[in-house]
């Protein structure tokens, strides 16, 4: 016999996650919904659809309970507040709401523009593959000859292997030839986070570089440091284009402006509808 608690239990949430999203109206009731997903009733895939993985971040609002939200209240236009990685801003975007987001971070609000900007995607994507042919054609002997132009700086030498750094660095030099230089920058920092000597399983909180072989718990074996960048910028400027070309497919016209600046002291445009996930403070130290 069922205990009250789990009686309770099962009358406040329907035994199925609700992840029908586009059928959400304004008539819908959001207490209605089962909004406690399982990882496979909204698999990691799902919620880091197209643009939505251009860049991993920390404290990431899920796009869906975005979307739910907007389909609910169709405002014309929607404020984030603290607009992170743009989640709030993509979401808007796909369902043609005009949005506004502000962030402190200028990596965020350079990540929000990528995600919500629209492209030549022809050119976008002859770009990409240029500069990447570019540094991954280098020879070694090229590479070894930068290396003493790249020693300059403690904290990269200490956490990057000479090769990796080197690559990492000529395509930096490289990025100002091309029209889309921010998501260049998207690509190389995603890259110089992947490429960086830290174990495969401590990449959000690195405390100490890795140089030596060590016992890898993400692959349950012995794995070897990284010692370069190419593979990572290879992979990660394929998954780019995909991601864009995705992504440009569900984009609207609709009005996107981001704004890097304290969101205390800034004049907010009109709007119907204020959608944000807060920072995570004493969970995320942002500063560091």
């Amino acid at each position: 016999m069922a205990s009250p608690t789990s009686a309770s239990v099962k009358e406040q949430f329907p035994l199925i996650p609700f992840t029908d999203f586009s059928s959400v109206t304004p008539e819908t009731k959001l207490s209605d919904l089962n909004l406690n997903w399982r990882e496979r009733d909204l698999p990691e895939k799902e919620r880091t659809k197209h643009v939505h993985r251009l860049h991993p971040y920390l404290g990431k609002f899920i796009p869906q309970l975005v979307e739910i939200f907007l389909r609910k209240y169709q405002p014309k236009m929607v404020v984030d507040p603290f607009s992170g990685s743009g989640t709030t801003l993509v979401e808007a975007s796909a369902l043609g709401i005009g949005s506004f987001g502000c962030d402190i971070s200028e990596f965020n609000c350079l990540l929000a523009r990528v995600k919500t900007d629209e492209y030549d995607l022809d050119l976008l994507e002859r770009e990409i593959l240029d500069i990447l042919g570019k540094t991954t054609g280098v020879s070694q002997a090229k590479l070894l000859e930068k290396r003493g132009l790249y020693n300059a700086s403690d904290y990269l030498t200490r956490w990057f292997a000479s090769e990796a750094l080197c690559e990492l660095l000529l395509y930096r030099d490289l990025i100002p030839e091309y029209r889309y230089q921010d998501v260049l920058k998207i690509i190389l920092s995603r890259s110089a986070r992947s490429a960086r000597l830290t174990t495969h399983f401590d990449l959000d909180f690195p405390k100490a570089p890795k140089t030596e072989p060590y016992q890898c718990y993400k692959h349950s074996r012995i794995c070897q440091p990284t010692r370069d960048a190419k593979q990572f910028l290879t992979r990660y400027s394929h998954d780019t284009i995909k991601r864009i070309r995705e992504f440009s497919a569900v984009r609207t016209g609709a009005e996107v402006d981001v704004v890097c600046a304290d969101s205390r002291h800034i004049e907010f445009p009109e709007c119907d509808l204020v959608l944000t996930s807060p920072p995570y403070v004493g969970l995320i130290d942002y500063h560091e």
